[in-house]
Formats: C-alpha cells, sequence, structure tokens
C-alpha cells in the first residue's frame, strides 16, 4: 500500500527582497510533492514584499501570511513554528530558491528511514551565475546517536588541528526537522541581534534530542549572495554577539571537546570580524581592538585553547589578541589584509 508523504511547513521570513521573492515562491509553490504548506512571514517589510505575498496567497490555498512589525530572521522564523501544522517543518530564505524536488526527496527519505532531520547537499552562488556544489556528502547517510553527536560538532567548528573552518554547513535552510521533537523540547531561534548565526543554537538543540537523522548527497538547496543584504555594513556590537553565542552554547555541554569546538568558532569569528573592521571606514580601529584585547574572556580561552591547535594564520591572529597589544593586531590585519588584495 502507497504511504503518503508526511506534510511540510516551509517556514519563508521575508524581509526587502522584493527582487527575490516571486523567484522563491515560485520554486515552493511547483514543489512536486503537493502536501505543503507555505507560512510566508512578512517581518514589516519596507518594500513591495508585502503585496507579492498577499496576491500569492489569493492563488494558493496551501500559502499562509502573516504580516508582522519587524524583530528580525529569528523571530519571523519563530513566528512561522508558532502556526506550523506539518510533520516536517523545513525553512527557506526569501532570497534563495530551491529545486522542485527538494522536500519530496527529503520526506521520502525521512519517512522511509525514520529519521527526525534530513539534510541536502547545497549550492552556493559565486559569480556570474556560477554555483559550486558544497558536496558535504558523496552518499546516503543515516546517523544514529553518536554519530549525531560527532555531526553536530563538526557543525559548530572543525577538530582542532583541522584548517577547515567546519565540516558541515551550520545554516537551517538544507534540511526538514521533525515537528514533535520542535514542540516537545521548545526549540526556538534566538534574535541575531542578540546572537550571531542564530541557526547553531537551533542545531545544536534539534541535534542534541534527535534519534536518527538522514543525509543525501543530492544538491538541491540554492543559497544565493544578495548583494543588499545588511549584513555588508560594519556592526560594532557584532562583537559582543560573537560573546553571547559562545556563553549561550557553552550553557548547553560543558564536555572538553564541545568546548574546544565553541572556542574555535569564537576565534574564527574573531578574526573575521577584525578583517571586517580593517576593510571598513570605521576612524576608530585601533579603539575597537583595543576592546577585544583588553576583554578578559581571553583569559578564559587561553586556559581552554592552546595556540597550536590552530593553523599558523590564525595562531598568529590568536597570540597577537592574547599579547593584548591593539596597535600590532592593527598592523598585523593590514598587512595581511593588503597581501589577499595584492593576490587578488
Amino acid at each position: 500500500m502507497h504511504m503518503e508523504i508526511p506534510k511540510i511547513s516551509i517556514i519563508v521570513p521575508i524581509y526587502k527582497v522584493e527582487k527575490y521573492l516571486e523567484r522563491c515562491i515560485e520554486t515552493l509553490i511547483n514543489q512536486s510533492i503537493k502536501n505543503i504548506e507555505i507560512i510566508l512571514i512578512n517581518d514589516g517589510s519596507p518594500d513591495n514584499s508585502s503585496e507579492i505575498c498577499d496576491k500569492y496567497a489569493l492563488t494558493d490555498l496551501r500559502i499562509k501570511v502573516i504580516h508582522k512589525e519587524n524583530e528580525g530572521l529569528g523571530l519571523a522564523r519563530n513566528t512561522g513554528l508558532e502556526v506550523a501544522t506539518g510533520t516536517y517543518i523545513a525553512f527557506v530564505d526569501s532570497d534563495d530558491y530551491v529545486d522542485i524536488n527538494m522536500y519530496k526527496k527529503l520526506a521520502e527519505y525521512a519517512d522511509k528511514h525514520h529519521c527526525d532531520a534530513v539534510f541536502c547537499n547545497f549550492y552556493t552562488e559565486i559569480n556570474n551565475g556560477k554555483w559550486r556544489n558544497s558536496s558535504e556528502v558523496s552518499d546516503y547517510e543515516l546517523w544514529e546517536k553518536s554519530k549525531i553527536h560527532s555531526f553536530m560538532l563538526d557543525m559548530i567548528a572543525s577538530k582542532p588541528h583541522e584548517k577547515l573552518e567546519r565540516k558541515y554547513q551550520m545554516s537551517v535552510w538544507h534540511a526538514i526537522y521533525k515537528h514533535t521533537i520542535i514542540d516537545k523540547e521548545n526549540i526556538r531561534f534566538l534574535s541575531e541581534r542578540v546572537v550571531v548565526s542564530e541557526d547553531i543554537p537551533f542545531q545544536v538543540d534539534f541535534l542534541s534530542a534527535s534519534n536518527r537523522i538522514g543525509y543525501i548527497p543530492n544538491a538541491y538547496y540554492y543559497y544565493c549572495k544578495n548583494d543588499n543584504s545588511l549584513t555588508k555594513n560594519f556592526l560594532t556590537e557584532k562583537y559582543d554577539r560573537f560573546k553571547n553565542l559562545r556563553n549561550h552554547l557553552l550553557m548547553k555541554n560543558s564536555t572538553i571537546e564541545y568546548k574546544q569546538r565553541v572556542n574555535k568558532l569564537f576565534i574564527g569569528y574573531c578574526r573575521s570580524y577584525i578583517t571586517e573592521l580593517i576593510n571598513s571606514n570605521q576612524n576608530n580601529k585601533k579603539g575597537i581592538l583595543n576592546i577585544i584585547v583588553k576583554d578578559p574572556i581571553w583569559e578564559t580561552i587561553k586556559r581552554e585553547y592552546k595556540s597550536s591547535y590552530l593553523p599558523i594564520y590564525s595562531r598568529i591572529y590568536y597570540k597577537i589578541i592574547l599579547s593584548k597589544n591593539s596597535r600590532i593586531l592593527l598592523i598585523y590585519s593590514s598587512f595581511i589584509n593588503l597581501i589577499k588584495k595584492i593576490r587578488k
């Protein structure tokens, strides 16, 4: 007897994406699986996104539209979770799009193997319409509890000695998640105005509660680089959000291996933040670097994370930060930035 594919609720937060929104919605309403609901969350978008959402809702009964005040991506997703009715939950960023077979393939694999979540490979836009396949797995995978834990760690950051920042993409958009686990564990997103990478705490909470997950080698999600993204602007408060993320993650697990991954994540974020700062038009670069190097958090990290764990490039950053010398950090960062520009 043919079993019905489980229903999927697809949550789409929307803000300033009128240029891309129709493309995104079209790939959802044309999914080869029809047993879906599409939840469009208009997060107070000031452009024509609101009208586009309402137009589609009139033509497809599977579409729900919620208009709300702007609170950011994480809290918009939470709004969608409150009204979702599917067996599985999916998330799509509204400037991205998906293959028409994505949710059919994920749902079939989840149903056949009784998975709590199923992930797939994805494409990342490089430039001029060219795409790179993530190729995170090369075969169909089924992972039980112990392997799920390793997967979660590799999603936070790779092993200390490995040059790669992380082995698996942390974003929630290339997977489906069992709704009952999200509800039972009361898993919700933090605001990206409080932490960076709000997807990581969600993944940690969900994967910690999962017993079996799947990963399929096909790439079905198209991650697009949006030139209008607000993340291009330098935010001085971003450093505090890094710390908030680290503190939040460390409350969830106290093992040495877990702490190492979280600290590697934090160090990598700080290095990227310093690069952003050097590239920005901020006037007080040395002052901002001084705040970083004088932060007591580094004394704690120093005790928990040896500099020898890091690749040479990151190790020098780390040692300069631990020396509390913001002037040398500014000079070194500017030099590295210059080298990168020359190589381009």
